[in-house]
Formats: structure tokens, sequence, C-alpha cells
């Protein structure tokens, strides 16, 4: 998996709604062979710490090891249908022919229709089948394909959209504070816990300052989501 940004406690978004696809990710290879299934104990024991008190009555452990599941099984969903519905070829060449068929299918069944040959005045099951047949393939492109432009990865976004707000259900704050060196490095327990459950989920490491742009990207959407007071964007030690 191609390196990023160097630095624990339902295949469906949470009600307030990830923003998936919205933002630029580092994103993830999705032919990797890298998956996660479980923290270790000794990842769990280094993920504890940024959060003094974890809330009793909830596995949190348990929560972050789903997000990150998920995201895994999401990739090898998209991975599985770009291998079998592009058939090697381009997206685009490929989504132009499901699109001609779509336009030939349904000009027939309309054709069909007017000629007055079927009297019970119905659509064609046989083409209506292969219409809809069509129109899944092209909501399943608009799904594995079309979000992923450049660099965009909204399953990696989703993952980060997801530990936060574990970390927010947990009692945390959405900030951090600055280092007063020159680089007015990022640090504090939110981003303590985000480079360590990233590390053990995706494999990779993140620098504080990766971190840190995460954080204010998904920030205002999660805070918005959730109702929260706005808060400044960062504290600066002196």
């Amino acid at each position: 998996m191609p390196k990023s940004d160097k630095s624990s406690a339902g295949r469906r978004p949470p009600t307030e709604a990830s923003p998936v696809g919205a933002g630029t990710a580092h994103s993830a290879d999705a032919t990797s062979v890298v998956t996660f299934s479980a923290l270790s104990e000794a990842q769990w024991q280094a993920i504890r710490p940024p959060r003094e008190n974890w809330p009793d009555g909830t596995d949190w452990r348990s929560l972050i090891e789903q997000a990150g599941r998920h995201f895994w099984e999401w990739q090898a969903e998209r991975k599985m249908w770009l291998s079998t519905e592009l058939r090697g070829k381009p997206a685009r060449e490929r989504k132009k022919e499901v699109d001609g068929v779509l336009g030939l299918t349904r000009q027939l069944q309309k054709a069909w229709a007017d000629s007055g040959l079927d009297d019970a005045d119905l659509p064609d099951p046989g083409l209506k089948l292969r219409e809809q047949r069509a129109e899944v393939w092209l909501y399943h492109y608009g799904t594995h394909v079309s979000p992923y432009a450049g660099q965009s990865d909204p399953i990696q976004e989703h993952l980060y959209w997801q530990l936060m707000s574990i970390w927010i259900d947990a009692g945390g704050q959405l900030d951090y504070s600055r280092k007063k060196d020159d680089a007015g490095t990022p640090y504090g327990p939110l981003v303590d816990f985000l480079a360590l459950t990233l590390e053990a989920v995706l494999d990779k490491t993140y620098q504080p300052s990766g971190i840190a742009r995460i954080i204010e990207r998904h920030r205002p959407q999660i805070a918005k989501a959730r109702g929260l007071r706005r808060r400044r964007r960062s504290r600066v030690l002196f």
C-alpha cells in the first residue's frame, strides 16, 4: 500500500450521513492485499491512553474494529466490481457501451409497445429485464467509479468520519494543539488516536500534519451533523 503523510477504545453510513465523496483523501490502494480484521492486544493498549476515560457500557474496541472491517469490505467489493464489470476496458469506454445498450433497449421497448403486437399492452419482460440490468450497472458505476476522480477515495474518507464519530461518542473533542516549534506541529489526544487507529487499520503511518488536515477537513461537517458548538480551529501552546 502506498504511504501517505507519516506520523482503539453497518455497511451503510450512520444516520448523521457522512459526506462520502466530498473532499480529497490519501487514496487507499484498492489492489492491496492488506486487510484488517481485529486490533491486536498491543494495538488496543496503545490506542487506549489518548482517551483518559472511556465511558462504560460501550465496547469501544469493537466499534473501531467494525469500522476497519467495513472499510476493507467496501474496498474488496469495489475491486471485485471493477474486475468483473469493466472487463478490462477503460471505465468511461465501458460506461459509454452500457449507455448505448440502455438507449437501444428503451427504443426497442417503445417500438414494441407502439406496434400493438402485444394485446396485453405490457412491457416485454425480456427487454424490461435487460433495461433493469443496464440501470443497475450504471448505478454501481456511480458508486464505484464516479466518486473516485483524481485522488479521491470516499471509502477512506468515510473511515476518517467513523473514527472521529467514535471519538466524539466517547466524550472527546474535535480539536488539537500546536507546539511552539518552527513547524507548529499538531499534537493532542485526537491526533494520537487517529494516528494509532489508522495505522492499525490501513497499515500505514501518518505525520501529525496529515492528521491535522483530516481533522480540519471533516470537523465542520461532523460538528454540523451532530449539532456541536463551534470551537477554535486549534490551540497554540506557549
